[in-house]
This record gives C-alpha cells, sequence and structure tokens, in this order.
C-alpha cells in the first residue's frame, strides 16, 4: 500500500510517518511545505490512500488561511477527478471549522471539499492534540508549558478555571491505522469523526502536574501512569527534558549481609526495591499487620520459610531460584524469612504495597519457627 501523506514535516506529520513506517507492506510517499505540487500529480496514480494534514494555521497574511486549507484541498480533490482516480482521502480538520473566523472558515470550506469528493473519505475534526515533536511556543500550550517546566522557565495560567478538551498523538495514530486497514471510525457525528479518548482538562491541572513531574525527575517516585491521561501527559513531559536529566541516583545500604535498595516509589501502588544476601544470610524474621510484600529470587537460591503469628505449629516452607522465576506473596500476619541456601550471592527484587515510613514501619520482630515445617515447594497450586 502505498499513502501519500501531506504536512508530513509537521507535529502529527512526523508521528504518522513513524507509526505507517511499521506497519507491514506500507510506503509512506511525503508531502510538505518544501514539496513541489508535482511531486503529487506524478504519484498520485500509484496512491492507495491519502492522508492529508497539510494546512496553515500561523499566517502572516489572512489570505495564506485559504491558499494553504481551502485551496490546496481543492487542488488535490481536482486531481482525483480530472484523472478518475477514487482513492481515500482521510482530512484533519479541526473542532474550529465551526466558528466565525478565517481559520475557520478555510477549514470549513476544505471539509467540504472533501465530503463533496466522497469515495470513502473521512472528516476528522480534531481537539487540541498534544504528545511528543510538538513545537513548543507555537499552537499548542500542552508543548509550551512541557518545554518551559522542563527547561525551569516560569509559566503562567492567567484563567486558573479554563479548561482544554485534549487528545494524544499517539490515539490519532491508532486511530488511521485503523482507517487505512478498513476499520470504521471509532466516533462518527453525522458527516465528521472524532477520536477518542479525550481529556477534558483545566490549565492549572496541567500546570501543578508538570511542576510536579519535574521535581519528582532525580527522585525514585514515579508518577500515577495508571490514569490514562497522565500516562499519556508524563511520556509528553519526558521528551522536552534534556538528556543528562534522565538518570537518578539511589541509595544503596550495605551491611555484613548483603545491600538494599530502594529503586521505585509510586503515590498510589507502594514501591520496589532490590537486595542482595550472601550465602547462608537470613533475612526478613518479622511480621506485619497490614503490609503485604512481594518477594521475586531473580539470582540465586532460597528458602522463604512462613509462621502463622496466630499458632506457631503452622509452619511452612518455599523455595526458589532463577531457573524458574516465581513471585511469592507474603501475607499479613504471618512470621517470614528469606535465606539464602545457594553457594553464591542472591539478588531478590521485593515490592511493597506502602512506601517504607520510619515512624510507622508496620514490622515487628519475631523469628520463623524451624520445627514441623511443611515443604511447599513441589505442591500443587502452592
Amino acid at each position: 500500500m502505498k499513502i501519500l501523506l501531506t504536512g508530513s514535516q509537521g507535529f502529527i506529520g512526523k508521528n504518522l510517518t513513524v507509526h505507517f513506517s511499521e506497519m507491514d507492506d506500507v510506503e509512506v510517499l511525503e508531502f510538505n511545505k518544501e514539496t513541489n505540487f508535482s511531486f503529487i500529480e506524478n504519484n498520485i496514480a500509484d496512491v492507495d490512500y491519502i492522508v492529508h494534514l497539510a494546512g496553515v494555521n500561523r499566517p502572516t497574511d489572512v489570505k495564506e488561511f485559504y491558499e494553504g486549507n481551502t485551496d490546496l484541498t481543492q487542488q488535490i480533490v481536482d486531481l482525483l477527478k480530472s484523472k478518475d482516480l477514487k482513492i481515500p482521502i482521510i482530512y484533519t480538520s479541526s473542532i474550529q471549522a465551526g466558528l466565525d473566523n478565517d481559520y475557520g472558515k478555510s477549514k470549513k470550506q476544505a471539509e467540504d471539499a472533501i465530503l463533496t469528493y466522497g469515495n470513502g473519505s473521512f472528516v476528522y475534526r480534531l481537539h487540541n492534540v498534544f504528545g511528543k515533536w510538538c513545537k513548543p511556543n507555537y499552537n499548542s500550550v500542552i508543548a509550551t508549558f512541557c518545554n518551559n517546566i522542563a527547561q525551569g522557565q516560569e509559566v503562567s495560567v492567567d484563567d486558573r478555571s479554563k479548561e482544554l478538551e485534549l487528545i494524544y498523538i499517539d490515539d490519532i495514530a491508532y486511530e488511521f491505522k485503523k482507517i487505512i486497514s478498513g476499520g470504521k471510525p471509532t466516533e462518527q457525528q453525522g458527516e465528521y469523526c472524532y477520536i477518542n479518548p479525550r481529556y477534558k482538562v483545566s490549565l492549572v491541572y496541567i500546570v501543578d502536574t508538570l511542576h510536579r513531574f519535574k521535581e519528582e525527575l532525580q527522585t525514585i517516585y514515579v508518577p500515577s501512569t495508571g490514569d490514562d491521561f497522565i500516562k499519556k501527559l508524563h511520556a509528553t513531559f519526558v521528551t522536552y527534558l534534556p538528556l543528562k536529566e534522565l538518570v537518578a541516583s539511589t541509595v544503596k545500604n550495605q551491611d555484613e549481609r548483603g545491600d538494599f535498595t530502594e529503586l521505585i516509589r509510586t503515590h498510589e501502588a507502594g514501591q520496589v526495591s532490590i537486595s542482595t544476601s550472601k550465602p547462608g544470610v537470613i533475612r526478613g524474621q518479622h511480621y506485619h499487620h497490614t503490609k503485604i510484600e512481594k518477594f521475586i529470587v531473580v539470582k540465586g537460591k532460597a528458602k522463604i520459610g512462613f509462621t502463622n503469628i496466630l499458632d506457631d505449629t503452622d509452619n511452612y516452607s518455599f523455595e526458589v531460584d532463577d531457573s524458574d522465576i516465581k513471585i511469592v506473596t507474603i501475607p499479613p500476619g504471618y512470621i517470614h524469612n528469606i535465606e539464602n541456601i545457594g553457594g553464591s550471592e542472591m539478588t531478590m527484587v521485593l515490592w511493597s504495597n506502602e512506601l517504607f515510613d520510619k515512624e510507622f514501619p508496620d514490622t515487628y520482630a519475631k523469628k520463623v519457627v524451624n520445627t514441623d515445617v511443611k515443604d511447599l515447594t513441589n505442591e500443587e497450586n502452592a
């Protein structure tokens, strides 16, 4: 399949060029402001689909709106008609196409040209788009905020209650890849299509969130990426950071047993750490009331012991090693330990459902009972 992509050097165009290149048997023909229209004329007969992004939104003269939006679109449609080609077009318009200004009027006229042409074409009215490779201080406040905060510059919000309705660049790409592969629009209202999901958020929320990203950059904290918008905003923000700032330090605690390092802290989902233990070392020997831990031995061999805090005759053990990595959940109310029973250093990754708080650690010292131990290692569903 050959796709003619107009506006290929713009923000959306750069992202779509990469996405389309990932598809099997797809060739992208790029048309941009440095390309003469004769390029389209010479190649149009071999094109299977047109994705028309090219347009003008920041002209030095109002007439450029109509030249870059209306006239270019009509020129493409007229070329197709003159050659009796029925190539479907995806046209990226704007939610401003319904407004009474020159930009909106020029986009509406371009929409009408596409809709009159038909032939399986789709007109997408895009909301405010954000994502990687967007030029700051141009036409995206998200790009401007990300860039300025990443660079340590001040940003100001005049209307703290103002909300934006946002769409993410990769969601556009996934939608268009689906369409050119024969799929249907995710949302269509009458003649117009829209990208989903959309995120309605205030400017002040965006700024505050970006500041938090910046503040936590050199720490082991990670944002709440289970929230879809936060995940996408954070992915966008990181692309505006100097590469040298993408390395954060950790604190390694060492003693005669081995070492222990916190790796990741989250606001909602606890923390991840890593520890090493020398041969014969036993760690743990305590229990928790609410804290849950998961032990993952990634190097070496270990035995994990359990004793029910209510019944010291209720004792279990479980052996794990790096030949078959397992995740062992430590339930509250069980005294537990982990012993390196191998001949070399043992490395373990740990997850806890809460952040360590030295003022309230929920950790109470007590030894696992080693008599009448039930070995769960080879039991089914152990």
